[in-house]
């Protein structure tokens, strides 16, 4: 059974005998011949956002504290994690940070959700949004030219509100 161990860290933990024959046989296939499924520290569990550690591990509650502390470092202490444990546990440290740059862009995604869209307020800008769907292009090209056009029109807000107040 999944346990949830921190729910603002997005922490959980189960049992070996609670991994369906599905992720166990995805572990494995992914390991040398000969790995030993017990010897999982930590899985992504896409299905729940959950970073998900073996409570069957015989190192669970020193996973448990890297977990913890690494998931919620910053800048100089991931360095100092990296540079104290990088080579003997490189795998669970990757699988960390790759967890933390999921999170980071899930809620960047749940951050975009409640800004509102001001296309209508402005007729240049519904014109330059739409101009760039019609474009014939990979969608991936589209989003950065919409990024770059975000990023520009707020440099222009910026820098009219800087003006607006020198003159004030």
């Amino acid at each position: 059974m999944y346990e949830i161990i921190d729910e603002s860290l997005k922490l959980e933990s189960c049992g070996i005998n609670d991994l369906t024959l599905e992720q166990a046989s995805s572990f494995l296939s992914q390991w040398e011949d000969g790995a030993k499924l017990g010897t999982l520290t930590l899985f992504f569990n896409p299905e729940t956002g959950y970073l998900v550690l073996n409570k069957d591990h015989v190192q669970y509650e020193f996973n448990l504290k890297l977990a913890k502390s690494y998931l919620s470092a910053s800048g100089k202490e991931l360095d100092a994690y990296r540079e104290r444990f990088g080579g003997r546990l490189e795998e669970t440290l990757r699988v960390m940070d790759n967890f933390r740059e999921y999170s980071r862009i899930q809620s960047d995604l749940s951050m975009i959700e409640y800004q509102g869209l001001s296309v209508f307020s402005d007729r240049v800008t519904e014109s330059v949004l739409l101009s760039l769907e019609k474009k014939q292009i990979p969608t991936c090209f589209l989003m950065s030219q919409a990024y770059s056009y975000g990023v520009m029109n707020g440099k222009r807000m910026d820098r009219a509100r800087r003006k607006a107040g020198a003159m004030a």
